[in-house]
């Protein structure tokens, strides 16, 4: 039940996860582009073959950058210490192949925020929310 298969076929690949099957193709078979500085937070970022960040509610202080896994990230939660990331997108039940494709939000080499997850999308630690818009059907995710 655990095993992560895929099939290739033609221009693209099936996945199992968490009950489903996904079809992916497109730009989500694609390597992702490097990670960068968010020189405008209060604007949204267009990141390529990977959607669109925006910042909502009070944005943080200070140069923000965004990030991709890497493998070893940890994450400070109030109430809770700090937390390996596999282990929070384990307990929040991320497929494995969005994974890698979740922007991380860093300030000054500390990861603030991960997209999209309720209570670690910035929530729990400010006023404030990192909200993702993956890219949709037409572009490579049904």
């Amino acid at each position: 039940g655990d095993a992560c298969r895929v099939w290739r076929l033609a221009d693209g690949e099936l996945h199992r996860a968490g009950g489903r099957i996904w079809w992916l193709s497109g730009c989500w078979l694609r390597p992702l582009p490097a990670a960068g500085a968010w020189q405008d937070p209060a604007s949204p970022l267009a990141i390529a073959d990977n959607g669109v960040l925006s910042l909502t509610g009070q944005i943080p202080d200070g140069p923000l950058q965004i990030r991709y896994r890497e493998g070893g990230e940890i994450m400070a939660l109030p109430g809770r210490g700090h937390r390996d990331l596999k282990r929070l997108l384990n307990e929040s039940g991320v497929p494995s192949f969005v994974r890698g494709r979740l922007p991380l939000l860093y300030k000054e080499g500390q990861l603030l925020a991960v997209a999209n997850l309720k209570g670690l999308d910035g929530s729990v630690i400010g006023d404030w929310h990192l909200h993702w818009q993956p890219l949709n059907e037409d572009q490579g995710l049904s």
